[in-house]
């Protein structure tokens, strides 16, 4: 039943975010392990790379992937890296099965159940779900964690981790995978059923550009928020809820899509990602107050989630349930490019002037971009409609 086979593959991706719930960890491995800030860096930004490679190759391999069996099978992976991770008796193994085996787990559980929510006639509503499963889990299990180690679990923590992976695989290794509907399917003589090859790379080259610069003010946020409320002198108080609000955000951005996208076409639900943005991103680099900081990040995080949500969804309608893994693996490296630069950048501008103003402004300048990417999108859609 398609609605077993989404509910298994939601639970085992919401797990799979326990990986970007990560930065509660850092005390406890540098407790368990004596390693500095710069190697604890250095395990999430493996992670990610390990995340976004198996994103790319999984839909290569050469049998269906879009199941929940297929999730599973990365969940029991993923499950066994991270018990391998806690029992680690060095950081150099640490690292290995956690960024190089838990990471890769990840992103195969990532691909392959938004690949489960592409099949389904309701898509629309799926993927969005999907994707907010995977912020969820970075939500809960970061917050959890920092509570057990302050009751002194350590690195134990993981365990809890390992075995909701373990639990929620099982219950997907029962599921049967939804079947392609016709509702599911692009209409027969639409270009969506029968792109040419000069079409699907333009459309790949414009949903691309639209996720990196669509993302790189969300990533620069989510990677550098608590920093820049330290600049602003933000009190421990307002910078808690601050960084909840923009967990919130983020994930509720993501959710909201279901919604949006039922009322309004795909490129506005971008337009819309980017009005947020811009106004957040121009808010904080003149802030009336940390308040006022607070909240446009918060804004920020938010417009970054109706991406992050709305360029799967996008690709799913522009190239149907049969070819949305292997184009949206291609497209995914937009957000790994983004991801890499935009935080690297604003840290790096912020050293050589001592103020967020430069890279906040840069930032705005690439959802400019992203809204005039986002306007050809929209062209391009609506003549594949014609």
């Amino acid at each position: 039943m398609t609605w077993r086979a989404l509910l298994t593959s939601g639970l085992v991706c919401f797990c799979a975010g326990g990986l970007y719930g990560w930065s509660a960890l850092i005390a406890p491995l540098q407790a368990a392990y004596g390693v500095s800030t710069a190697q604890t860096g250095l395990v999430f930004s493996l992670a990610i790379a390990s995340f976004t490679l198996a994103v790319i190759l999984t839909p290569q391999l050469p049998w269906q992937t879009s199941t929940p069996r297929v999730v599973a099978c990365f969940g029991l992976l993923g499950a066994a890296c991270v018990f391998a991770a806690v029992r680690a008796q060095g950081y150099v193994p640490f690292l290995l099965w956690f960024s190089g085996g838990f990471g890769a787990a990840s992103g195969g559980i990532y691909i392959a159940a938004l690949g489960v929510a592409a099949l389904t006639p309701a898509h629309r509503i799926a993927t969005p779900a999907m994707v907010a499963a995977f912020g969820t889990g970075s939500a809960v299990f970061g917050p959890v964690w920092r509570v057990m180690d302050a009751y002194g679990v350590g690195m134990g923590g993981l365990s809890m981790l390992a075995a909701g992976l373990l639990m929620s695989s099982t219950c997907a290794a029962f599921a049967a995978a939804p079947a392609i509907s016709e509702k599911a399917q692009p209409p027969a003589g639409s270009s969506a059923a029968h792109p040419s090859e000069s079409h699907s790379r333009k459309d790949l080259v414009v949903i691309w550009a639209v996720f990196a610069f669509g993302s790189f003010g969300g990533l620069m946020v989510l990677g550098l928020a608590s920093k820049m409320m330290d600049a602003a002198q933000t009190s421990l108080t307002l910078a808690s809820f601050g960084l909840a609000g923009i967990a919130i955000g983020n994930t509720s951005g993501r959710l909201s899509v279901a919604f949006l996208s039922s009322h309004l076409r795909l490129e506005q639900c971008l337009f819309l990602a980017m009005a947020m943005t811009l106004y957040g991103l121009l808010s904080a680099a003149f802030p009336a107050g940390p308040a006022m900081l607070c909240v446009a990040l918060i804004l920020i995080a938010t417009g970054y989630g109706i991406v992050a949500s709305t360029v799967p969804v996008v690709t799913r309608s522009v190239f149907g349930a049969a070819g949305f893994q292997k184009r949206f693996s291609f497209i995914f490296t937009a957000w790994g490019v983004a991801g890499f630069f935009a935080p690297w950048a604003g840290g790096a501008m912020f050293d050589a002037s001592d103020s967020f103003r430069l890279p906040l402004l840069i930032s705005a300048l690439a959802a400019v971009f992203c809204c005039l990417m986002t306007w050809q999108l929209g062209r391009q859609m609506a003549q594949s409609d014609t």
